[in-house]
Order: C-alpha cells, then sequence, then structure tokens
C-alpha cells in the first residue's frame, strides 16, 4: 500500500458544526495525506461525538453526500470507524465533561444483521441510552476500535475552578486511567512513527449548553418526564439487548409525537390556551394516532404544558419542538456540559494544551471546528480560542495550509 504524502506545510480545515470536518477527513484519505484505515484521531471536545444516527444504513457509510446529510454534530466520528478509516479514538476532554469517564475500553462495530443499521457493542451508558448496542455475533463487517478517554487537567486546576470535584470512576469492563502522568506516556507511544488526526472543538476550551435557558424549570421538568428510563440492572447480553429494544422504542414513538406537533402547531394561526388544550384528547393534541404510548395522565399534562409553551413562547425563546426533542435525548444520567470559562481559566488551558501539543508528534492534519453558531462555543470567546490555537500549531509546526470552510 502506497505510504501517505507528507505536506511541508501543515494542512489545516476550520469549520462551524463539527460535522462538517467529515468530507475534509475524506478528501485527505483520497488525497494520500492519510492512509485508508487504521487511523489514529486526537479529538479534544468537551462532548464525545461518539454517537450514530439511530437509523443509519450500513450501507449509507460508504455514500459519501448520503453520509453527510444523514449527520449531525454529535454523530459523526465514528461513522469513520466503521469504514475502516479510524481504528483509534482517543477523546481529551476539558475537567468539566463526564459523558464518559476517563478509561481506555475496546468494542467492535459492525453492520446488524437484523436492521443493516450501524450498531457497536460497547455497554458504556453513554451509547446504551441512544439504543445502539449488538452483540458482536449479530454484527458483521465488524471493524474493532480503541476508546481511549483522559481528562487535560491543568495543574492546581481547583484554584481556577473552585466548583470542580473530580468524579473519576469507571464502567465496568474498562481501564482506569488515573492521571496525566500516566497517561500522556502512553499516548505518546500510541501516535509516535504514524500518521494521526488531531481534531479540535473550540468549546474544549468554554462551552455552553444551549438548551439550557430555553424551558423554564417546571417545563424542563415534565421534559425530563417524558424522557424518563429505568438504567438497565441485567449487564448480560440478554440484559442489555433488552434494555436497548425498550429505549429504541421510547425514543422513536417521541421522535413521532414531536414531529407531528410541529407539523400541526407550527404554524397555527390562532393559539389557544393551556385550558383548551388541556380538553383536547392526545390524539387530537398530537395530530396522530399515538399509537401504544401508555401514558400516565401526568405525562400527558405533561406535553401540554410543553405544546403551549412552544405555541405560546416558542419564537422568543428560539423553541420549536424538533429541539426539544433534541433536549430530550439529552436527558440521560449526564447533563450536556455547561462552562463558560473565566479568562483566567483560558489561558490556563491554552497552556495546557499548548504544553502537551509540544510533546507530541505532528499530526498528518488538523480540523478545527469553531461550535459557535449553535452556542456550544460562546460568539464572544470563539475568535479568541481560534487565534490561540492556531498561533500553537504555527509555533511547533512553521506555515500552516489553512482551509477555512466557515463564514
Amino acid at each position: 500500500m502506497a505510504q501517505p504524502r507528507k505536506c511541508k506545510k501543515l494542512p489545516v480545515c476550520i469549520v462551524e458544526p463539527h460535522n462538517e470536518v467529515l468530507p475534509f477527513i475524506h478528501r485527505a484519505i483520497a488525497s494520500r495525506r492519510l492512509p485508508f484505515n487504521n487511523v489514529p484521531i486526537l479529538h479534544f471536545d468537551s462532548h464525545p461525538d461518539l454517537l450514530l444516527p439511530i437509523n443509519l444504513k450500513a450501507d449509507i457509510v460508504f455514500q459519501p453526500q448520503k453520509l453527510y446529510e444523514s449527520l449531525s454534530i454529535e454523530n459523526w466520528l465514528l461513522p469513520l470507524a466503521y469504514a475502516k478509516h479510524v481504528n483509534h479514538v482517543i477523546w481529551v476532554k476539558p475537567p468539566w465533561a463526564q459523558q464518559i469517564q476517563s478509561s481506555e475500553q475496546n468494542f467492535s462495530i459492525g453492520k446488524c444483521s437484523q436492521s443493516g443499521n450501524v450498531r457497536l457493542s460497547c455497554k458504556e451508558n453513554y451509547f446504551l441510552t441512544d439504543g445502539l448496542f449488538q452483540t458482536v455475533g449479530k454484527l458483521t463487517n465488524t471493524t474493532d476500535v480503541k476508546l481511549t478517554v483522559v481528562e487535560l487537567l491543568p495543574e492546581k486546576w481547583s484554584q481556577f475552578d473552585p466548583g470542580y470535584c473530580d468524579t473519576t470512576n469507571t464502567s465496568g469492563g474498562t481501564i482506569p486511567i488515573p492521571s496525566q502522568t500516566d497517561w500522556i506516556p502512553t499516548l505518546l507511544d500510541q501516535l509516535m512513527d504514524q500518521p494521526y488526526i488531531l481534531d479540535i472543538d473550540l468549546d474544549f476550551f468554554s462551552t455552553a449548553n444551549p438548551f439550557k435557558d430555553m424551558l423554564k424549570p417546571e417545563e424542563e421538568q415534565a421534559l425530563t418526564r417524558l424522557y424518563h428510563y429505568s438504567s438497565p440492572s441485567d449487564s448480560t447480553n440478554d440484559g442489555i439487548l433488552s434494555f436497548t429494544k425498550t429505549r429504541q422504542k421510547q425514543l422513536e414513538k417521541l421522535e413521532r409525537v414531536f414531529s407531528s406537533l410541529e407539523s400541526k402547531w407550527s404554524d397555527c394561526e390562532k393559539v389557544p390556551s393551556l385550558k383548551e388544550l388541556e380538553a383536547m384528547t392526545l390524539t387530537e393534541l398530537v395530530g396522530m394516532n399515538p399509537i401504544n404510548i401508555n401514558w400516565c395522565d401526568e405525562n400527558v399534562q405533561d406535553l401540554r404544558l410543553l405544546t403551549h409553551a412552544v405555541i405560546l413562547e416558542g419564537k422568543s425563546r428560539d423553541m420549536t419542538f424538533t429541539n426539544l426533542h433534541d433536549y430530550g435525548c439529552t436527558l440521560d444520567d449526564t447533563e450536556l456540559p455547561h462552562h463558560i470559562s473565566t479568562p483566567e481559566q483560558l489561558e490556563v488551558l491554552h497552556d495546557e494544551f499548548s504544553l502537551l501539543m509540544e510533546r507530541l508528534p505532528r499530526p498528518a492534519i488538523v480540523t478545527i471546528a469553531r461550535s459557535s453558531d449553535d452556542d456550544y462555543c460562546p460568539k464572544n470567546q470563539v475568535d479568541q480560542c481560534q487565534t490561540k490555537v492556531l498561533s500553537v500549531l504555527e509555533h511547533l509546526y512553521g506555515s500552516l495550509d489553512i482551509t477555512s470552510e466557515y463564514s
């Protein structure tokens, strides 16, 4: 197999939404800046971005344009693993990110022989709550993936963030990685003498939960009740599959309900009162027959409350039924991170990032996501973060070949 070609200037692509780095990575593979398979990706981000669209057909992964249309910011990375381009994901997270604890684990990703969708064998709760688990025996065209999760923790971070709490723990079957003293030498060994992707989301340095102020407290409680689930008590394959089936059905029904609400009420001319909504049956409210919903009276009332909020104040609060569903899907055992960094925190995080990069080998390509249009990286901080990251790269690697694909 031909060796990847080396570029005098380090290729850097800057985009807004993170999933838009994927075409750049594909082009880098096609132009032999990256090998075709077994590439590690070093992923700095406040979010794992390791989900999959629940109905992503495996065959779509090899149809680039259809794939791009199927993906969003939280699920762009693992299709690279299914296509065998990436075999090791190293998620470097800031101190406030808790969606997956620091650990190292291996799993398989493949095509589900029953549904034809992409599924994986990892029992990490992050994947289970989205209904993505499948046993290895029911996966075809599998690829082995290593997932390493590490926390970049500046020295004496607690002095800069008094609310910081070290909650390091691991899920069953994972290997704990307790400190930077341990994981940085290991990372050096894993990345040495091979091309890798350096991927940076600028919300690594400061991030917001864009849903945080969308709902009033009683509305958020109502949404939480609708999307509530009971964690699996049986960790055997059969137990996890049973949970996965139940969770998939729940999310599919909720998606249909909120999609129907969007169609029925998004352009309504007369705004009904909450009392008028309460007089409607569930079918009249939703605009479809909500088959097998089996909601208690409290859940139906929760839906009425949320419907009234969107109809009455949706535009003023930038709230739709679609993003209500998106928000509901995030209401699992960990909240979306929300940490607007102070100037002092930004400085120590950039310094720590720079110190780490000084120890690592030169990447083959760099991808950078601004994540400011969707408010994950604060708009008043994103340019500063971008300038500092580019300054570090220029200092270490010289002139950069920058492609800016954002307006």
